[in-house]
């Protein structure tokens, strides 16, 4: 016969795990305000890894082998800032010296168009666009200024977080498997089985998605940037670049480099012609078919084993509830969701409990 427990015994259980729920929610509660850093630092610790791993076997002890690829990621960053960086701010510095003769041919286009309508509609009263889009532009650059303090504020938040992400990366490659020991030696022998398999699939689906993720944005940057170099676009370095990085975001970076493209040719003198449509829209196909039918379905599709319309929703409604935040983060939740509740349901039913 079982001897009962006193009612202090439960009361005791249930303060202590009352207080690791309490500890739960206040360590959620301040990585929220580290998310951005936490979110990085796990993007570039799965890239790494078996990078780590592979120096690891080589020889090198775990810390060696990460303070190597550190050195050799700050020699590729120098390299990369001393021959990219002043291409691209060229470019821009290009845009900004003829961005009045830009404006001055937007003007000219609205007027164009007004008088077109104004022949073909009299009756119709049109409002002055380009006084309205002046007017709201020298308001938001009144906002901007008037901002100064907080984006001052915002710098020191971002310098911040370059300096925690390389931190937070190096403890999560160097001790990333005690992490998981102890979450898995607080779990009952009964389920053990089958939380491991779910943290394998779960670590394994985000390490696929985020490095197929990578090789697809830089290819779309690489495609996009060599075919408007081909054709003779201005400003094909800085839109290859927005490209690749919008496509860290399913769908955007097409759409990013195709708007880019046409703003680039409506601005420049001369530049919008037939001819040149065909030559933006030829690249925008290559760069769809490159992508679409060699990149996209052997580095991201058959890891994330989402339908597209899937993929389309999920950022809308990650949009909607997180902004640009939620739309970078949906699709690995999405998969993660999917992956846990395969595995849940194999093994409830397995347990009899479904």
């Amino acid at each position: 016969m079982s001897k009962s427990r006193p009612t202090s015994f439960y009361l005791i259980q249930i303060g202590f795990y009352g207080l690791v729920v309490l500890f739960f929610f206040g360590m959620v509660y301040s990585f929220s305000y580290l998310f951005a850093a936490l979110f990085s630092s796990v993007v570039l610790a799965l890239v790494l890894e078996p990078l780590v791993n592979y120096l690891e076997m080589k020889g090198l002890s775990r810390v060696a082998a990460i303070l190597a690829i550190y050195i050799v990621i700050a020699a590729g960053l120098a390299l990369l800032v001393s021959f990219l960086v002043p291409l691209i701010f060229n470019e821009i510095k290009i845009l900004a010296v003829n961005f009045p003769e830009y404006s001055q041919q937007i003007h000219d286009q609205i007027a164009k168009l007004e008088t077109v309508i104004k022949h073909r509609f009299p009756g119709l009263v049109l409002p002055d666009y380009y006084s309205f889009a002046t007017e709201k532009f020298f308001t938001y650059f009144q906002m901007m200024v008037g901002s100064v303090p907080q984006m001052a504020s915002s710098v020191v938040s971002i310098i911040t977080t370059a300096i925690l992400i390389p931190i937070i990366t190096f403890f999560l490659l160097a001790d990333g498997h005690l992490i998981s020991k102890s979450i898995l030696s607080i779990v009952p022998n009964r389920y053990f089985e089958m939380c491991v398999l779910l943290m394998h699939k779960i670590v394994m689906s985000l390490k696929l998605f985020v490095r197929g993720q990578l090789l697809d944005s830089c290819s779309i940057m690489i495609t996009t940037t060599i075919g408007y170099a081909i054709i003779g676009l201005p400003y094909c370095i800085v839109i290859g670049v927005l490209s690749g990085l919008a496509n860290f975001i399913p769908y955007f970076g097409s759409l990013i480099s195709v708007v880019a493209a046409l703003f680039v040719l409506v601005v420049t003198p001369g530049a919008f012609t037939v001819l040149a449509l065909l030559g933006v829209a030829i690249v925008f196909i290559c760069v769809q078919l490159i992508d679409g039918t060699l990149v996209y379905p052997n580095v991201v599709g058959r890891q994330v084993n989402l339908h597209p319309l899937a993929v389309i929703i999920g950022v809308a409604a990650g949009g909607s509830m997180g902004g640009v935040i939620g739309m970078l983060v949906v699709i690995p939740v999405i998969s993660i969701c999917k992956v846990t509740l395969e595995v849940l349901h194999t093994y409830l039913k397995s347990y009899s409990i479904l």
